[in-house]
């Protein structure tokens, strides 16, 4: 597939798809922005992109209107500017099939889109969905002046059990923390969220209150529980954890917030 393109170029590439697919689509994933083709210019808000392969490519399924679609993503260049093409395709629907064999269908496909943003040790939220999803809400709020903060959470003896016990061993230890943090943090998605980003590495995302009162929120909560996880079926472990804060307020980025409670740990 060609992927740079100039206006002229892309417009005839648009048309073509279109004869093929449900809708299509140019974004700006950088601005979160839909674009109109003929002038590249804003013409709406769009849903978050997820990541790309190596190849410039991704894909996800979504439910628009009440109907199941599966989205694929292509990294173009249109002129100097890096964008994404997207191409909807609606997913078939057997008319014939029962109310309950159609229910069980699209449950199992509502449970694969949430499995696809969480991490398969600790159920917590994966780092795709904060960089993705999460994010957008969390940049819109601090644009309108609401607190937005982030706890950086390092479960000191991963690597060591890694290394000397078993990846069971540290993957144990890794649920255990995660289900005090996750008492701390809440469900309430629109005020706060745990991640999971890497080894033994989490992130809360606070909107709406400091981050440095749900670090302390945190550390209470840890205080206050038995941080005991089973080595083997003889042995048990403890462990501790290192927590760091730092505001929107103090860099004004994503990147850099989370950067910076990083480098605080």
């Amino acid at each position: 597939m060609k992927l740079e393109y100039t206006k002229e170029e892309l417009a005839v590439q648009i048309a073509a798809l279109e004869q093929l697919f449900d809708a299509v689509q140019i974004m700006d994933p950088y601005r979160g922005v839909l674009l109109d083709p003929a002038t590249m210019e804003p013409r709406g808000e769009c849903g978050p992109v997820p990541m790309l392969d190596e190849t410039g490519r991704g894909m996800q399924p979504l439910q628009e209107n009440g109907r199941n679609e599966m989205c694929i993503y292509q990294g173009i260049q249109v002129g100097d500017r890096p964008c994404v093409l997207a191409v909807h395709c609606r997913l078939p629907q057997d008319k014939s099939t029962s109310a309950g064999a159609q229910n069980s269908y699209d449950r199992a496909l509502a449970q694969y889109r949430e499995d696809m943003r969480r991490d398969y040790v600790t159920g917590a939220y994966n780092s795709r969905y904060i960089h993705e999803e999460y994010r957008q809400y969390a940049e819109k709020q601090a644009m309108k002046g609401v607190p937005v903060g982030a706890v950086m959470l390092r479960v000191n003896e991963y690597w060591n059990l890694r290394n000397t016990e078993s990846q069971q061993a540290a993957e144990c230890c890794l649920d255990t923390a995660a289900g005090i943090f996750q008492l701390a943090v809440g469900t309430d998605h629109d005020h706060a969220v745990l991640a999971r980003l890497e080894d033994g590495l989490f992130v809360a995302v606070t909107v709406g209150m400091p981050a440095a009162r749900l670090a302390q929120s945190i550390n209470e909560a840890l205080e206050s529980s038995r941080r005991v996880f089973s080595i083997t079926l003889a042995r048990r472990g403890t462990f501790t954890v290192s927590t760091a804060s730092a505001e929107w307020g103090e860099t004004s980025s994503w990147e850099m917030m989370l950067s910076l409670a990083q480098q605080r740990l």
